[in-house]
């Protein structure tokens, strides 16, 4: 877990916190829509109202690490592959 959390204070620290919910949430759609769900099959998954899932794909919520976990779980990643590919996603898109 130690590695998971210094890969993201690596790789984020200099993100401001509209950017990275913005970039975060860009992310999200774009495995949903990969995975051919909608935003209450994702939310299904997690045990979450859906309306949590259309918050932080418009970019208005930070997810906590509780629930970065829960999203990589329910596209059945392990968190540190999650991260990962995230932050290649946010290489791609600077």
């Amino acid at each position: 877990m130690f590695s998971v959390l210094f890969f993201i204070l690596l790789n984020l620290a200099p993100m401001e916190k509209a950017e990275f919910n913005k970039q975060f949430g860009d992310f999200i759609r774009i495995k949903r829509i990969q995975n051919n769900w909608n935003q209450p099959q994702l939310s299904a998954k997690m045990g979450l109202d859906f309306q949590y899932i259309s918050r932080v794909e418009r970019g208005l919520i930070s997810p906590t690490l509780f629930w970065i976990q829960r999203l990589a779980n329910a596209f059945d990643q392990p968190l540190e592959k999650f991260i990962k590919e995230f932050t290649q996603f946010l290489d791609k898109s600077n």
